[in-house]
């Protein structure tokens, strides 16, 4: 297994000058913070200019129109945001997926994007917008003069970009790299053909579906069309990125060029001394000890039995639940967890407001569910943001923590888990807070994106 160098990288330290294209499977304002956002962002607070990608929406574009049909098509279909100076957001719609609408699609959001990318260059040029290393004194690198050595990195996390083949082929770029940060078989859209929306926007999309798979996808759907794409994505990119070691065993069947970049925290938003962050309203009429947990409740990811074991084994204890319900799964039964008294379900909540959530809590679980989901390709982003917390962190026995393992706390099964949730508070001190967040510190997603540039520096300079 390839790994990115263990050695911090300063990532304002390199020569090169690059443009980000980073194609998302997650909309940039959405209230779920994954590795997508934070790269954006670390790259853009460093100096370099990203033009973000948001997953083409399609029929909540059309409810958008019927409801305002004054609407500009251009800001309904290819609509951009300048998030700062470095960053733009472009959020692209589909109304439908399959040929020909596929070709139009593509045309029209090749040609946005590109345009986008050279207003960025044409920035880099006429001020001299060095990424951060660079001093306003310093005399402008060379490399600089002309457009074409600013170097295009085309980022791809959204293996199932509408129409992704013909829209590469379309765009302008010096670097492909796949980052793979799920085992995308094992999701319910994919591996059992799942769909949360109800109703006639279901059919819709079901029939948008069956003939992008007929016309589009050479009748190849579910898990093989996963894999397909996976394997082609793979060997043409230049470099691999994964967040897990079984994603690292996966793709390695298909390149050698896959680096080992596991998931981290945004370190700085969650590190601060427990208990000294303002307590949000809805927490405060909860008693301790709070056990808590933050993000995505679905069944495919969460065992539910195991919350339901845990919260009757503690009934003393009170279990906090902040995150959004069936975001991929319809099939979620909360039904006992929700007559419980002592279990709450508070919603989900704004990204910038969940740190808040984490310093009040007194333990942090992650009861995930071991399947091919997530032993072979999860890594949670809140594991770490629990640990820059300080908190003693439950979590199940996925192969991802078994070196970050700080606390004995990686539980082999269910009784050993609800064991942990009462050794992770009667153990609880100020020395092991401390190890907490020094392991926190280590993986910060600064950390992380830096290893990656490093990759990508060496790579070009290898050329």
């Amino acid at each position: 297994m390839k790994k990115a160098s263990d050695k911090f990288h300063a990532i304002m330290k390199t020569k090169n000058q690059y443009i980000f294209v980073i194609l998302s499977n997650q909309p940039f304002y959405s209230d779920l913070k994954t590795n997508k956002w934070h790269t954006a962002n670390v790259l853009s607070d460093h100096g370099y200019k990203v033009v973000f990608i948001d997953p083409p929406l399609r029929f909540r574009a059309l409810k958008r129109f019927l409801k305002k049909p004054s609407i500009h098509l251009s800001r309904l279909f290819y609509n951009a945001k300048r998030e700062n100076n470095n960053l733009m957001v472009y959020m692209p719609a589909n109304l439908f997926n399959f040929w020909p609408f596929s070709l139009l699609n593509t045309y029209m959001h090749s040609n946005k994007i590109e345009r986008l990318v050279e207003e960025f260059k044409e920035d880099m040029i006429s001020s001299d917008d060095l990424p951060s290393d660079k001093t306003k004194n310093e005399t402008p690198s060379t490399d600089l003069k002309g457009k074409g050595n600013v170097k295009v990195v085309m980022w791809v996390y959204h293996f199932d970009f509408p129409d992704l083949r013909k829209f590469l082929e379309k765009m302008n770029y010096d670097i492909l790299i796949y980052d793979c940060v799920d085992e995308y078989t094992a999701f319910p859209e994919y591996a059992e053909g799942k769909k949360i929306n109800k109703g006639i926007i279901s059919w819709i999309q079901r029939f948008d579906d069956k003939l992008k798979v007929k016309l589009n996808q050479k009748n190849l759907k579910g898990v093989n069309w996963v894999l397909a794409q996976e394997e082609w994505l793979s060997k043409s990119a230049d470099i691999v990125f994964a967040s897990a070691p079984g994603l690292v065993d996966k793709l390695k069947q298909w390149t050698s060029a896959v680096f080992y970049t596991p998931n981290a925290a945004k370190v700085e938003k969650f590190d601060f001394d427990r208990y000294s962050l303002p307590e949000p309203d809805d927490l405060k009429t909860i008693k301790h000890p709070r056990i808590g947990f933050t993000g995505a409740i679905d069944a495919y990811k969460n065992n539910i039995e195991l919350i339901e074991k845990v919260a009757s084994a503690y009934q003393e204890y009170n279990f906090v639940l902040v995150g959004p319900e069936r975001l991929s799964d319809p099939d979620l039964d909360l039904s006992k967890l929700k007559k419980m008294k002592n279990v709450y379900f508070l919603g989900q909540k704004p990204w910038q407001e969940t740190p808040n959530y984490f310093n009040n809590f007194d333990v942090y679980f992650i009861p995930y569910n071991l399947n091919e989901y997530t032993i072979k390709g999860c890594f949670p982003v809140k594991y770490f943001e629990a640990l820059a917390t300080g908190l003693p962190t439950v979590v199940t026995n996925m192969p991802a923590y078994f070196d970050y393992d700080v606390d004995g706390y990686v539980s082999k099964n269910d009784e050993e888990f609800i064991e942990n949730i009462k050794k992770a508070l009667d153990e609880d001190s100020s020395e092991r807070i401390k190890k907490r967040k020094a392991l926190a510190r280590q993986n910060s997603y600064n950390g992380k994106v830096a290893k990656q540039l490093k990759v990508i520096d060496e790579y070009i300079d290898g050329d």
